[in-house]
């Protein structure tokens, strides 16, 4: 036979330069193909069959097949080629540096092929901390062999390649004297060679004569010193051999880590799927030698049957910040803590290469990244059919997530029967894994997804066949009563609504609303519409004009009334919108919202900006003006008021062309009443504030009788200029109404600024009864929460309330020492100190 290693060379080099990850048999013509394409030369589909191991090898390859096909490879390299000594099994090494010349070589040639496959630019992945610890403890021990266990996608064979380049091949390797040979377990094992020894193996890699002892060699160049020989062996998951081969193989290994004994200069190191492991575990199971000689590592996990933890916070910064050199805070939580598996780390940079823009707030990338995994691990993999009908029966045994994600192994004796080479594969691949029970006297094995989103998403596959793709107010509230008091209801909002944005049917999405959603997975799921329409919006042409058919920004609109300035996702929902809208009077709403944001912040840069974006657009209709509005708030904050504008004339009168009968407030009018009370607080006072309000309660007589997002900040609002302005027995009463409305917030579905706002109110109203330390203690909390989120006009009022609770106490202490931090943060946000800001 020709040297293993080369073919296996040159294997590889075919499968890169095709792009071919997971070659099948059908691969094999396309090679052929693109061979005579590109030379003009016929290499057989049968050759390169044989080459593969899909065929028969009766004979050596010839030399015209070997030349054509390292031709086709690198032509450029053809003659580097010719001249480079092979490693041949006849040939004889003459001493000990010539052996680690040649395990060098093998090393060097394996290391080059994982950079060259690597996912992302090998430059971009980092060397593990924990690896480096467990490898140097192991190396140390006098423990014979270890092994990196872990489901696909821990980026065991990076790990590896990091390794071996910091202890021995690296600039300045820890281990440089010692010996380490990197090889793939595809090199090592061949069905026609299952005769031969592990150690036979290694000595054909290394050119060691057949009657010469690999072990004797390593004693007698390493007794002299501290240094070892280390076998690194990667890929078994690529080893294409029956299971009884695959069992032989393993023995293969044990045999020779018996042989070792007590010998501490040679060293095994492995990496492994877990379901492999598994495997290879029943081979030593009931070996104590066995099991004495195995370093486990430090962070083995007997459930999981792992000890490659999935990456740190740290180790995912170090790798974004090398894929996008952007701010690592950037990145959602949910899909930082998604790119803690490096299989998901490939798939993102695949996003970033196709559009560097691609960072979103909400959910959408990682929605994104688990359509791709599926895409590639399930529906563009071998045996893609029987996999989703094995999957469709276990989401069915599931009583679809009803009651628990795990399924007992004997009810899938069918399936597990037709579908033997699936199930295999999604067990190898890490869709599925298999427990077994520990609690029953008699064990019972069991089968569930590993990853609850994988699940999930097979999940919503099953609900769509079984509504027969109708996505309609029957589907949501299917999903809103099966899953009411599980997290899978809202993840499987999310799909649904991905799906449909996907498909186009815009209308659908209105039966999201008619949910009973909280203010937080409201907001959440605006934002996450809003993020999925700009992302449609950027491959897809039509997407704005089905948003004007199907009125979906007039749907969205009527949504953003509750008016939620501490929610992040309101804001960003808000910011995208204005991107994606589609006519001037949804642009008016949005902006004018995000007006109300400047201005709660109190910056003059962004209000200038915001001032800019609102010029162009039409605001006719608008009884008042959030051009105007924004424009003399910013003249205000740089010290020239307007105070003879019409509005700001008019601000005790309420004198605005509104309509006489107004039974429904929309969420344009609510704008509107929220900008005139900001404008008061700048130009106006107190007594403004309550006047603005009672206008208000004329022009909608039920507003008040109703406990919605809107009436509720309201009352809030009237409730602190009332404790400021006329505390008493009436303003008591209030506070009395809005504790027990506050103390049913899932009922009235508060947003978390009324509670602040609330809690605003009952600090001025328990330091006027002197309970000045629960007075403090609330206008603490508020303090901390409107910091978090940039509303610096809340945070003077709160620094106003502190400042009054300790004057009443007579402490002129805490009182210099409040209104110095006010200074000093009216300082570091550029709020000017001559603005004299009323409190109401």
């Amino acid at each position: 036979m020709e040297d293993t290693f080369t073919l296996n060379e040159v294997k590889s080099l075919i499968l890169q330069k095709t792009g071919i990850r997971n070659i099948t048999p059908a691969d094999c013509k396309r090679i052929s193909i693109e061979i005579s394409k590109t030379l003009n030369k016929n290499v057989s589909e049968t050759t390169i069959k044989r080459l593969f191991g899909f065929a028969v090898v009766k004979h050596n390859f010839s030399k015209f097949t070997l030349t054509t096909l390292t031709e086709y490879v690198n032509k450029e390299d053809e003659q580097n080629w010719s001249n480079t000594p092979l490693v041949s099994t006849q040939a004889t090494v003459r001493s000990w540096s010539d052996i680690r010349r040649n395990a060098r070589k093998i090393t060097n040639f394996m290391l080059k092929g994982i950079k060259n496959r690597s996912g992302i630019p090998y430059e971009m992945t980092i060397s593990r901390k924990f690896a480096e610890q467990d490898f140097e403890e192991f190396y140390k021990s006098k423990q014979s062999f270890t092994c990196f266990i872990s489901q696909p996608g821990y980026g065991r064979t990076i790990l590896l390649s990091h390794l071996v380049e910091h202890f021995f091949q690296g600039e300045t390797p820890v281990h440089s004297d010692s010996t380490a040979l990197f090889i793939s377990a595809v090199n090592l094992f061949h069905p026609d060679q299952h005769q031969l020894s592990f150690e036979d193996r290694i000595k054909m890699q290394l050119g060691i004569p057949h009657h010469e002892s690999l072990l004797e060699y390593i004693n007698e160049n390493h007794n002299a010193n501290d240094k070892k020989f280390v076998i690194i062996i990667d890929g078994f998951s690529e080893v294409l051999v029956k299971r009884d081969l695959k069992r032989h193989m393993f023995e293969n290994i044990i045999s020779f880590i018996c042989a070792i004994e007590h010998n501490e200069k040679i060293k095994v190191v492995m990496s492994m799927r877990s379901s492999t492991w598994m495997r290879f575990y029943d081979c030593m199971r009931h070996s104590a030698f066995l099991k004495s000689k195995w370093f486990t590592g430090n962070y083995f996990n007997h459930n999981e049957m792992s000890n490659v933890p999935p990456l740190t916070g740290k180790e995912i910064d170090r790798i974004i910040h090398r894929i996008n050199q952007s701010d690592i805070d950037e990145l959602n939580p949910k899909l930082k803590s998604q790119l803690k598996f490096p299989l998901y780390i490939q798939l993102y940079y695949q996003l970033k290469e196709e559009d560097p823009q691609f960072n979103y707030s909400s959910s959408i990338t990682f929605h994104e990244l688990i359509s791709r995994f599926i895409q590639e691990k399930i529906y563009k993999s071998n045996y893609y059919t029987e996999k989703i009908l094995f999957l469709k029966k276990v989401i069915q045994l599931t009583e679809y997530g009803k009651r628990t994600n795990v399924v007992p192994k004997d009810l899938l004796i069918a399936e597990l029967s037709a579908f033997k080479n699936a199930y295999m594969e999604l067990v190898s691949e890490g869709i599925l894994v298999e427990e077994k029970s520990q609690d029953d006297y008699q064990p019972r094995e069991y089968v569930r997804f590993i990853y609850p989103h994988i699940f999930e998403y097979f999940l919503f596959i099953e609900l769509l066949e079984k509504f027969h793709l109708q996505v309609n107010w029957t589907f949501f509230e299917y999903i809103q009563r099966n899953y009411e008091n599980s997290n899978i209801r809202f993840h499987l909002l999310q799909w649904t609504i991905r799906f449909i944005i996907r498909i186009g049917d815009f209308s659908s999405l209105a039966h999201v609303f008619d949910l009973e959603l909280n203010h937080f997975e409201r907001n959440y799921l605006i934002l996450f519409i809003a993020e999925n329409l700009r992302f449609r919006a950027r491959y897809s042409q039509d997407t704005l004009k089905l948003l004007s058919e199907h009125k979906l920004h007039e749907t969205l609109i009527k949504q953003l009334i509750n008016f939620d300035f501490v929610d992040s996702c309101y804001k960003e929902a808000v910011n995208v919108l204005a991107d994606i809208a589609d006519n001037d009077e949804s642009r008016a709403i949005y902006q004018s919202i995000l007006v109300i944001f400047d201005v709660l912040s109190m910056d003059q840069d962004q209000l200038s900006l915001r001032l800019t974006k609102i010029a162009s657009i039409d605001l006719m209709g608008w009884p008042i003006s959030p051009y105007e509005v924004c424009r003399l708030i910013y003249m205000k904050l740089n010290n020239q008021p307007e105070t003879e504008h019409a509005l700001v004339k008019d601000l005790g009168h309420f004198n605005y062309p509104f309509p006489e009968t107004l039974t429904v407030l929309d969420t344009r009018q609510g704008v509107s009443y929220l900008l005139l009370l900001l404008l008061n607080t700048f130009y106006g006072s107190d007594e403004g504030t309550l006047k603005i309000i009672h206008s208000i309660r004329k022009l909608h007589p039920g507003i008040f009788s109703k406990r919605t997002a809107f009436s509720i900040f309201m009352m809030n609002v009237f409730g602190i200029a009332c404790s400021k302005m006329n505390p008493g027995k009436k303003t008591n009463q209030l506070e009395r109404i809005l504790f027990e409305v506050h103390q049913h917030k899932t009922r009235y579905k508060l947003t978390e600024y009324s509670e602040c706002m609330f809690r605003m109110m009952q600090a001025n109203q328990l330091r006027l009864r002197q309970e000045f330390v629960k007075a403090y203690e609330y206008s603490n909390e508020s303090l901390q929460i409107f910091k978090r989120n940039d509303l610096n006009l809340n945070c003077i009022m709160i620094y106003d309330i502190m400042i009054a609770i300790f004057k009443d106490l007579n402490d002129a202490v805490k009182v210099n020492e409040y209104k110095y931090e006010r200074l000093c943060f009216m300082e570091e946000r550029k709020i000017p100190h001559r603005l004299l800001v009323s409190t109401g």
